[in-house]
């Protein structure tokens, strides 16, 4: 069902490996009921893969990439991310890791109204504690790589809604992650702009060897990824490659 085996044997291996999710289990409670939402996922992700997980609304993706974005804990199940086992451990260690691993790429871009395009890409930045002028150029390099350099002091509601989800990339990338996460991320806009957000994230992942992990619905964005998965009644199942 994972993608084990890809890393490889031994330490060398065991390097090129993002995260493991072994037998991971997910369930919900609410009075006496319980909902198993995930029913024994395994997982492997080497460094630099760029895969999908596909599949129906209600079928268990979101609450499996709120897992593996450390905004969930499984119920039962193993998770190592980057060589550490991560389901015993503190909120607190928790938003250490996703704030200094982990680029989120969300459906709806998640900017901030009052702020400006420079200032929501820095924003990660100023949780880490990093003096203001560091943060201003850091976020301007990063609207600048994006091709954005001439949207950094426009708000949100100035920008299109293509413009929106590059800003909401280059949020995701100023930190420099070892990981992103898209949920999504062509939901919301036009199959045009789609396409264009899309080949933006496949040639960050081809140039730089980002790992991506693309939450999806749409069986064009799930064609364009090298690596892909379908989830279905809380199982993951490996397809075919791209």
């Amino acid at each position: 069902m994972g993608g084990g085996g890809r890393g490889g044997g031994g330490m060398a291996g065991q390097d090129r490996e993002m995260l493991r999710l072994g037998a991971i289990r997910k369930t919900y409670a609410v009075g006496p009921v319980k909902t198993e939402v995930l029913r024994g996922v395994d997982l492997t992700v080497a460094r630099g893969d760029m895969l999908s997980m596909m599949g129906p609304s209600g079928c268990g993706k979101s609450t499996l990439m709120n897992v593996v974005g450390l905004l969930d804990r499984p119920t039962s199940g193993a998770y190592s991310f980057a060589g550490q086992e991560v389901t015993e451990l503190d909120d607190d260690a928790l938003s250490a890791i996703r704030n200094l691993k982990i680029g989120f790429v969300f459906q709806t871009f998640n900017l901030l109204p009052r702020l400006t395009a420079a200032e929501n890409v820095g924003l990660p930045l100023v949780y880490r504690g990093l003096a203001e002028k560091e943060i201003r150029e850091r976020a301007r390099a990063g609207l600048q790589r994006l091709g954005m350099d001439d949207c950094a002091d426009r708000r949100p509601s100035a920008l299109s809604g293509g413009q929106q989800q590059r800003v909401a990339i280059a949020r995701a990338l100023v930190g420099e992650p070892d990981l992103i996460l898209a949920d999504e991320p062509t939901g919301s806009l036009d199959a045009e702009t789609g396409r264009d957000i899309m080949q933006l994230l496949i040639r960050l992942n081809a140039e730089q060897g980002l790992t991506i992990i693309v939450v999806t619905h749409d069986l064009a964005v799930d064609q364009l990824c090298p690596r892909r998965t379908r989830i279905r009644d809380g199982v993951l199942q490996e397809q075919d490659a791209a």
